[in-house]
């Protein structure tokens, strides 16, 4: 098993995450199998960019033991 950090995009509450967001997942899942278990649905991932450890990441990226995934808006303003 594997252990990622989960932080979801603002509004999103996904109950499967601990208090730390961390998710815990079997060996060689992959970004789509988390994004499947804090039931997040295509069309609401689509509009954001997803990272693992800072690097822009695709559905099929392998997660490791300690990795972080976060989201950001496709449009934003500076």
């Amino acid at each position: 098993m594997i252990k990622v950090r989960i932080l979801p995009p603002p509004g999103w509450k996904a109950k499967k995450l601990d208090e730390r967001y961390w998710l815990e997942l079997p060996d060689g899942a992959t970004l789509a199998d988390a994004l499947a278990a804090i039931k997040m649905p295509k069309l609401v991932a689509k509009a954001f960019f997803v990272s693992i450890n800072g690097a822009l990441a695709r559905p099929g990226d392998e997660l490791l033991d300690g990795d972080s995934v976060a989201f950001f808006p496709i449009v934003t303003g500076g």
